[in-house]
């Protein structure tokens, strides 16, 4: 193996540490097990300590392998199922060399052999020798270099038959000599020989190359030459004229032996049979994502059970036509894939409303079965006025939770969380149905790079740049037009006026949306005979015209039906036309039945009637869990029926509801996720019932998920609003703050804090900004972007200052203080912090516990711990008159360590033992490890070194479990004392290695307060 960085050669040469980068180069992008890596290492006898010795191989390799291109993404990645390495396709030869080979395959099905010519040339260029020669192999590596050794002699092979289609043999031959060396028993290469020979004119060497095969097969495998070579044989003693004439190439459906093509399914020399569908590998069927040897395959999986999330939305009960496009595309999602080809993306394209979305969840649907690993899909906003187009990103982070991510290890970055995304989908079958797209540059990321998977695109605009399979929507014929409104208004009813139902279908330009609203009208109507109907579209004639491209022919065909809407009798329909206008002045994606109660100002059922009764007609859809969608040309007609019908002021106080509904439930998750906060500071209980019951966390976690979208466009929407609406965005921002660091939304925490600021300065709002900024400035630190953070706290400073207001000043000072304790300067920090709370201490402010904490830990860095313990006992009195579990338990930790750094073991042994109950029953995992390797030293300090050992062991797992590498380092470090205390020197010197490997990585961020107490004299 050759590891470069910035082309100079990296260095390792420990034989174990050799092959854990082999296996995890092996399964690169996958999520290597570490049992499967202790297997590998050590066989079936590993020793006690194989697990740790791992660990410590793993860390000199963090060390030393170069960083990723993007400092955000991390080059070796720990999880609780293993290892992940990541790697670039530009940075691993294999992957450029699996590339190449593929595009020269490509190539051959095409006959373009000069560019078949090429890619092999530069594929079979970056092989160096054998695959990891100076690598220890266990049994997987073994069969990995099994597949690798065949996918490259199948390039040779390939590559071999085009020289000799392009006339070349001499070169041919001399190439086939020297691999024959190394490979006798290939048949298929002494084939070549023969052939390449023969065309030279040498019949008695390539007579001589025959017999030179049957001994070594004889000698060897105690076997005759296989069918192929020996016809070839005899055509060669016939001198057969077929043998001089250039044979045609492999092309992905045939193995060709010197010219001579074996169908697919038939035995190829090796013994292996060819599969329809699989990329032949010199005799080897070698499918994505599988492990080919001795004919056992082994599908790589990144853990047990993964989950397949089946995120289709309900079934389109209503689908006419279509059948061409239909059988289309499931004769590609069905079908078997080409050699070679990568996963098939069909992307449809049409006007609004032409059923794109209809044909995709149809397709969708029957295709499914034949991607068992599931199906995700997102409604990409790209047809969503009023609403921006979806950043990939964003679905990123959707996706990625349903496949299983825990919400706290979603990526911020793109990059990498493109690659989380492609390594989940690596080796499964997985339909991705993009719904309405806005371009290809939005759409390619999305795109699975798995070969068993696909994916489904919709969009307006042809997305000509994109390589996919382009399928064309238009209106319907006739036939189906009137089909569609036989399937709405009833067989019988269509049969008895056949006339006007081809009126109806005519004025609506056979327009499946059009035809979908006016059949929606006719079923809500029995009463109406379709001939009134069509009269009623002929008055409109100008609209026929724009039926069919333009937004205000589809605006006029939904008048139509808001007109039989309105002219119903009874309260109810008047409810639901109000309703329907109502929805539309509120741009969000969905609509559960609680946020309508809010929104129309009325009793959930009264709510649910009313949407019950839009759906009937098709003014809005099911989206399941009591859930409804509008469709964006139907939001547009109605908000404009609202600016008619319904008063300003009862707009806004109905929008200024929902958004009132939008801050109460993210109150009620706030206080199911984060009950240790108090109401206050932007923190309060909801104002108003929701109506939507939340039991526990978890559903708590996923309502959030659900309204996240929603949330964020009700926000976009607000910032260009009046002041009485705009104040939403404000008063969202602490909310999605809180959830933000819970579940990892810092993406949408960073749009509402960028809309926040916008709004605060259009409207004047200085304090607002200010408010803005700090959250900003959170989310800049959070990012890594530390000095872009300080700024946007500095300005914050400003601001405050400016307005007089000291409370928030003090708190302005203490952020400052808190970004520079997270940088280390600490005379800085101290200097802030106390600043800002001697002004919060004289305004009484809620805050001064979690300053008072803050502060105490800044003196704990600076060695002044008589101070701290002042300090943080103070800050505990506080935090238990406010019921905070939460702080407590932090503060608790701080004190503890406060008291091991003054030696006063038995207060730092109850505080320690307080604070880890706290700790676990707040579930604050990073405190909990922090307050066991301090109690550790404690045990160590008393003479209790099985204690300390117990603790220790606790601390691995949870370290481990987050890749916190100071907690790892420091935990062995004290393990190899409490090993040596207990006896066992071995094992204590073992761990101190370990320790020291750790501490030696460039990555290592050693907490200073503990370092102090954990190398603190006995």
């Amino acid at each position: 193996m050759l590891i470069q960085a910035g082309g100079s050669p990296l260095r390792i040469t420990a034989p174990k540490q050799r092959t854990v980068l082999a296996m995890l180069l092996a399964r690169a992008g996958y999520v290597v097990p570490i049992r499967t890596l202790v297997t590998e290492v050590w066989d079936e006898h590993p020793p006690r300590s194989a697990v740790a010795n791992l660990r410590t191989y793993l860390m000199q390799l963090r060390r030393v392998l170069p960083l990723s291109e993007d400092p955000a993404v991390e080059r070796l990645v720990t999880s609780d199922a293993g290892y992940l390495l990541r790697v670039e396709p530009a940075e691993f030869d294999l992957f450029q060399f699996e590339a190449l080979s593929a595009r020269g395959r490509q190539a051959l099905t095409r006959r373009d052999l000069v560019t078949a010519q090429d890619a092999y040339t530069r594929a079979l260029a970056l092989w160096r020798g054998g695959v990891a020669e100076d690598a220890p192999l266990g049994p997987t590596l073994r069969e990995v270099v099994t597949r690798l050794t065949d996918q490259y002699l199948s390039a040779v092979e390939e590559y071999t038959e085009i020289q000799l289609a392009l006339g070349s043999p001499t070169t041919a031959a001399t190439r086939l000599r020297e691999l024959i060396g190394r490979y006798p028993l290939r048949e298929r290469l002494h084939g070549q020989l023969m052939v390449a020979l023969y065309r030279c004119g040498d019949v008695a060497g390539a007579l001589d190359v025959f017999g030179m095969a049957r001994r070594v097969l004889a000698e060897e495998l105690g076997l005759d030459p296989g069918p192929e070579l020996r016809r070839l044989h005899q055509a060669v003693l016939r001198r057969d004229a077929d043998l001089m004439a250039p044979g045609r190439p492999p092309t992905g459906g045939d193995a060709v032996i010197g010219g001579a093509a074996v169908p697919m399914g038939a035995a190829v020399p090796g013994g292996t049979t060819v599969p329809p569908g699989d990329a032949v590998t010199g005799g080897a069927a070698a499918p994505v994502g599988v492990a080919v040897s001795g004919g056992a395959a082994v599908t790589a999986h990144a853990g047990d059970g993964p989950p397949r999330p089946r995120q289709l939305p309900r079934e389109p009960a209503l689908f006419v036509g279509r059948p061409a496009e239909l059988a289309g595309m499931l004769a590609v999602l069905c079908g078997e894939p080409a050699p070679g080809a990568g996963p098939p993306v069909l992307a449809l394209h049409g006007p609004g409303g032409v059923g794109k979305s209809t044909l995709a969840l149809r397709a969708a649907y029957a295709a499914a079965g034949h991607y068992a690993d599931g199906q995700l899909y997102v409604d990409l906003q790209g047809a969503s006025p009023g609403l921006p187009p979806l950043r990939p990103i964003e679905v990123f982070g959707r996706f990625l939770r349903a496949l299983g991510v825990p919400h706290g290890e979603v990526p911020a970055a793109p990059g990498e969380a493109a690659a989380r995304y492609q390594s989940l989908l690596a080796g499964r079958r997985v339909l991705v149905v993009l719904d309405n797209a806005v371009d290809a540059a939005q759409v390619g990321p999305l795109l699975p790079a798995g070969g068993g998977c696909a994916a489904l695109v919709t969009s307006r605009t042809a997305l000509t740049t994109m390589d996919a399979v382009p399928i064309a929507l238009d209106v319907f014929d006739e036939a189906d037009s009137v089909r569609m409104l036989t399937l709405l208004a009833g067989q019988d009813r269509v049969a008895a006026e056949a006339g006007a139902a081809a009126d109806v279908a005519r004025w609506c330009g056979y327009h499946p949306l059009a035809l979908r609203i006016a059949g929606a009208r006719l079923a809500g109507r029995p009463d109406w005979p379709l001939v009134r109907f069509a009269e009623r579209l002929r008055d409109q004639r100008r609209r026929l015209d724009e039926l069919r491209a333009a937004d205000l022919g589809i605006r006029s065909c939904f008048e139509v039906s808001y007109a039989a809407l309105t002219g119903g009798a009874g309260r109810a329909t008047a409810a639901a036309a109000h309703a329907f206008r109502l929805f539309g002045v509120l741009d969000v994606p969905e609509i559960s039945v609680e946020l309508a109660a809010a929104l129309l100002d009325a009793d959930p059922k009264a709510a649910e009637d009313a949407l019950d009764e839009l759906a009937e007609v098709r003014l809005v859809e099911p989206a399941g869990d009591g859930r409804f969608r509008m469709h964006d040309l139907l939001r547009l007609f109605a908000a404009e029926l609202a600016v008619v019908h319904d008063p300003p002021d009862e707009r806004v106080r109905a929008v200024r509801r929902a958004l009132d509904w939008y801050l109460d439930l993210c109150h009620q998750v706030n206080d199911l996720l984060q009950p240790h906060l108090r109401s206050g500071d932007g923190h309060r209980p909801s104002r108003r019932d929701t109506g939507v019951a939340l039991r526990d966390p978890a559903e708590a976690v996923r309502r959030f998920e659900t309204e996240m979208p929603c949330l964020i466009a009700a926000a976009a929407q607000a910032a260009t609003g009046e002041p009485a609406v705009a104040c939403f965005v404000t008063d969202l921002m602490p909310l999605i703050r809180a959830l933000a660091t819970k579940c990892g939304h810092w993406r949408e925490f960073e749009t509402v804090a960028r809309l926040a600021i916008e709004v605060a300065r259009r409207h004047g709002d200085r304090p607002g900004e200010a408010a803005a900024l700090t959250m900003l400035g959170l989310v800049e630190w959070r990012t890594g972007r530390s000095d872009v953070a300080r700024d946007c706290l500095r300005r914050a400073l400003e601001l405050r200052r400016d307005l007089g207001d000291r409370e928030a000043e003090g708190m302005a000072l203490h952020n400052l203080g808190w970004l520079s304790t997270r940088s280390g300067d600490l005379d800085d920090a101290l200097g802030h912090i106390i600043a800002g709370l001697r002004l919060l201490e004289a305004h009484g402010s809620s805050r001064v516990g979690m300053v008072r904490h803050n502060l105490g830990e800044v003196l704990l860095r600076l060695g002044r711990f008589t101070e701290a313990a002042d300090c943080l006992q103070r800050c505990l009195a506080l935090r238990r008159s406010d019921g905070d579990s939460f702080g407590e338990g932090i503060t608790l930790a701080a004190l503890g360590r406060a008291y091991c750094l003054l030696d006063r073991r038995d207060e730092a042994l109850a505080t320690l033992g307080e604070a880890l109950r706290h700790c676990r029953e707040t579930g604050n995992r990073e405190d909990e490890w922090e307050v066991l390797l301090s109690r550790s030293e404690i045990w160590l300090r008393r003479g209790d070194p099985a204690s300390a050992a117990a603790d220790l062991a606790r601390v691995l797992e949870l370290t481990a479990r987050t890749g916190e590498l100071y907690g790892q380092a420091a935990a062995a470090r004290q393990l190899a004392r409490a090993r040596a205390a207990l006896g066992d020197p071995a094992a204590a010197a073992e761990e101190a290695r370990r320790a020291a490997e750790l501490f030696a990585s460039p990555a290592m961020r050693p907490d200073p307060v503990l370092e102090r107490l954990l190398t603190a004299p006995l």
